[in-house]
């Protein structure tokens, strides 16, 4: 029976009608759910503040572009396949003060192998943080330098960097005087410096692979290829491959089996590292990212920390496929100087290509800002007016 108060005892057995409900009481388990999902959140939020602020872009030193001493004079070109010679103009922006792109970053990566110290990978590359875009340019191996000595390839830098530092370096000192000199053999053809650069050895490729857990790739030929002097084996069939680092690494070197050689070589290269940054952006993250900073900060030649590897990682997920392109210098891939194959730049045509993907500064690269040597049937030219050595000096030439 319900009681209107309280009973004749005076202690309260009932419940007034009129009283409001008591607020049901949270059990100690929602208590806890609850501090561990409030938790969480502010361990998120606090990773996210700490990341932040530790990631942070490369400072980078904008001399302004190079300015070669020596006046450039061009010949005619008889050569019809040729580029047209490219002619000197006067910079308009001289003695302007030096203005950039500062959301333009530069880079540069190298594939080598320290057996040779030969570069069987080249590429110079801008990353714009504004519009998120990437433009990577593969360099041909052969390329046609305007260096001494009677091979002039941009492959021969690092190990002529190598041999002429002192014996007394260590050598990861010595390694570093050849990336040095592979980086000014790129300033020479790009009228400026890079920002970053990164130097990886077969080593260094092989744990970066493995790293992230290896990658899908469709090979696109056969490749099988054996040469013991390079401890080099690949064997691979055509066709879809889960790749550790070691079969990733025969990928990016296998040339035998291109009808065009090296240039065969390069274009698979650029649609193997497309479809690692597919992979990538398709999952919204790099797999075991900090395992793989650590590697590249241990093995991999670099001006860049880890922060600074970690700032490029989350501004190259910003981007879209469709925004990362691949191209090749423009070049007479088919030149032969002595019987020598080599790749011959043709200058307005990569100069116009520098400026509208490369430069980030406000004035033009011009032909008196770089220092290529081209040949064609009527001789050589280079920009800076004196070919390294003379013309006498190439290989098999008299």
């Amino acid at each position: 029976m319900k009681l209107n108060g309280s009973s004749r005892g005076g202690h309260e057995s009932g419940r007034n009608e009129d009283m409001p409900e008591r607020p049901a009481r949270r059990s100690g388990r929602g208590r806890t759910v609850g501090a561990i999902v409030g938790a969480i959140a502010c361990l998120l939020v606090l990773a996210v503040v700490v990341y932040a602020i530790w990631e942070r872009p490369p400072e980078v030193d904008r001399p302004g572009l190079v300015r070669p001493t020596a006046e450039s004079a061009a010949p005619e070109s008889e050569a019809p396949d040729a580029s047209p010679s490219p002619t000197p103009t006067e910079d308009p922006n001289a003695g302007a003060p030096v203005s950039y792109n500062e959301n333009m970053f530069t880079f540069l990566v190298v594939g080598f192998d320290q057996v040779a110290y030969h570069t069987d990978t080249i590429m110079v590359g801008a990353l714009d943080t504004a519009e998120h875009t990437i433009h990577v340019y593969s360099i041909p191996r052969d390329t046609l330098m305007n260096i001494s000595g009677s091979t002039k390839k941009i492959n021969e830098l690092v190990l002529r960097g190598v041999n002429s530092s002192s014996a007394e370096l260590s050598m990861d000192e010595r390694v570093q005087a050849g990336i040095d000199r592979m980086l000014e053999g790129i300033n020479d053809i790009l009228g400026f410096p890079v920002d970053v650069y990164a130097a990886v050895d077969l080593e260094a490729f092989v744990k970066l692979i493995d790293a992230i857990g290896g990658v899908d790739y469709e090979v696109p030929v056969d490749m099988y290829y054996s040469d013991p002097t390079q401890d080099l084996t690949i064997s691979l069939s055509a066709g879809m491959h889960h790749l550790s680092g070691e079969e990733a690494i025969g990928v990016m070197r296998f040339r035998s089996g291109y009808p065009t050689a090296d240039i065969g070589r390069i274009e698979t290269q650029q649609d193997f590292l497309m479809s690692i940054a597919s992979q990538f952006l398709s999952l919204g993250n790099i797999p075991k990212l900090g395992e793989f900073i650590d590697i590249f900060t241990e093995y991999v030649y670099t001006n860049m920390d880890a922060s600074n590897l970690a700032f490029f990682a989350r501004q190259f997920l910003l981007c879209s496929s469709e925004d990362i392109h691949f191209e090749t210098i423009p070049a007479n891939y088919w030149d032969s100087i002595g019987g020598v194959s080599y790749v011959s730049i043709y200058v307005n045509e990569w100069l116009e290509a520098v400026n509208e993907y490369l430069n980030p500064y406000s004035e033009p690269v011009t032909v008196s800002d770089v220092n290529i040597l081209t040949h064609s049937s009527s001789g050589f030219y280079a920009t800076n007016g004196v070919v390294a050595g003379g013309e006498g000096s190439f290989l098999n030439i008299g």
